[in-house]
This record gives C-alpha cells, sequence and structure tokens, in this order.
C-alpha cells in the first residue's frame, strides 16, 4: 500500500535494484559484524547503505541499522524502508513466499 494515497503499488523485488558495492546482505553472522561492515562503508565514503534481509534476518537487520544509528554513527538517518516478498524455488521443486525487507541509511 502507498501511503500517500493508499493505493496498492508494486515495486521490484530490492535484490534486483541494487548492487552497488555499498549494499550489505544480512545472514546469518553475528549482528556486530555486519554493523562493522555498515560503519566501513561510511567511513570509506558513501553517502548512504542499503542493508537487505530476507526472512528470519530481518529482525537482525533491524537490530544492525539501530546499533548503527545510536551507538558508532548517531549523525545517520534511517531513509527509505522497502519491504516485498519474493517467491523462491525450494529444493523439492515447490515454491515459497519469504518476505524482504531494504533499509536504506544515510549520512
Amino acid at each position: 500500500m502507498n501511503e500517500s494515497t493508499g493505493t496498492s503499488q508494486k515495486h521490484p523485488a530490492p535484490s534486483a535494484e541494487r548492487k552497488d558495492p555499498n549494499v550489505i546482505y544480512i545472514g546469518k553472522k553475528s549482528v556486530m559484524g555486519y554493523v562493522l561492515a555498515v560503519v566501513t562503508q561510511f567511513n570509506g565514503g558513501s553517502p548512504e547503505v542499503f542493508i537487505k534481509a530476507r526472512g528470519k534476518a530481518i529482525s537482525r537487520a533491524v537490530d544492525v541499522a539501530e546499533i548503527v544509528r545510536n551507538r558508532f554513527l548517531p549523525n545517520v538517518k534511517v531513509g527509505n524502508i522497502l519491504i516485498n516478498t519474493e517467491e523462491l524455488d525450494s529444493e523439492d521443486g515447490s515454491k515459497s513466499k519469504v518476505s524482504v525487507i531494504e533499509i536504506k541509511l544515510v549520512k
């Protein structure tokens, strides 16, 4: 749903939007490992960093964004947050839907 108009709007999958080096994909590593990656991107001169996660890793992505903002780089703001659903092929050939989030952090 588009918040301003109340209409449904299709967005491309976040993973298909950007292939920049300033994208951090969240997986099963420790939260602090991803925090370090985000801080490194900002310290390297990136004006924005995208944190992307699927499924159960979404809560870890939110944790990473909040730790970066609250503990390490208080001048960083949250930009757009995109949520979506992707359809993945399972090992048994069936399709399953998984939630996706992309959090944009801006210096």
